[in-house]
């Protein structure tokens, strides 16, 4: 029997979803506090790896229960047992042959970048401190060289050991909010890791005057990583929004305390 969780949370505290050795992460979370209500190991398969400090609003996580004999774990009770940076929203029963990660469409980050000290945004925002301002017109001329792209070889973390970088960008745009916030709102079949990061340090330092245009059009083309190139913090950048056909969640079926 196959279930998938639908959850939200918050990634200040855990190095990214996937189980790292010695590390805390979201995934070893859930799976522990699973296994507390089932009585049994939990294997999770996510939708995808998100980085240390990055947050997440929605994202889905597939496992397998013995069809017979097995406790079927319900929102409310794994709730009461999570802490509270994670939040179950949903619980489903699914076909066996549904993959969390390879279903999956579409997948949307959102950057957010704000220019005044909120205590009550930390963790959520970039707090943008440099003097210089930031151009919403600049902003938008970088990132609409990303949906000119499907090789993003020039936006790999360090050490990734990628050797793929193939996607399909859907959007790429920047927006300014009713609070004054900046918004990189951006989506693709597929991330590679560090990737968001990188646009975003780009576009920002392309705004500043810290990297011409001309000089990101000769990176791109020699599939080299960009000049100045800036990882910027996490605390800004969340998973928003995943997609996958409808011909697949036509099928899933709601659970609460039983299926």
């Amino acid at each position: 029997m196959r279930l998938v969780l639908e959850l939200a949370y918050k990634g200040t505290n855990y190095h990214g979803w996937q189980i790292q050795p010695g590390d805390l992460s979201v995934q070893a979370v859930l799976q522990e506090k699973i296994s507390v209500l089932t009585h049994m190991e939990t294997n999770l398969v996510g939708c995808g790896r998100t980085d240390t400090g990055v947050h997440a609003k929605q994202y889905y996580a597939h496992f397998d229960l013995p069809q017979s004999g097995a406790k079927i774990p319900d929102k409310k009770s794994l709730n009461a047992i999570l802490p509270p940076d994670i939040s179950i929203k949903s619980i489903y029963h699914v076909p066996d042959d549904f993959h969390a990660r390879f279903d999956a469409i579409s997948r949307k980050y959102i950057y957010r970048i704000q220019f005044f000290k909120d205590p009550f945004q930390c963790g959520d925002c970039f707090y943008f401190k440099e003097t210089g301002s930031l151009s919403l017109p600049k902003l938008n001329e970088c990132g609409s060289i990303i949906l000119e792209l499907n090789d993003f070889s020039s936006f790999v973390k360090t050490g990734s050991g990628l050797t793929s970088f193939p996607c399909q960008i859907f959007e790429s745009v920047w927006i300014q909010t009713e609070g004054g916030q900046l918004e990189y709102h951006v989506s693709a079949n597929r991330f590679v890791r560090g990737m968001v990061r990188l646009i975003v340090g780009m576009c920002v330092n392309y705004a500043l005057g810290k990297i011409s245009f001309q000089q990101i059009r000769s990176d791109l083309s020699n599939k080299i990583q960009i000049t100045k190139s800036w990882s910027i913090a996490a605390e800004g950048l969340s998973l928003v929004e995943i997609k996958y056909p409808e011909e697949k969640t036509k099928l899933w079926k709601s659970i609460d305390f039983r299926i």
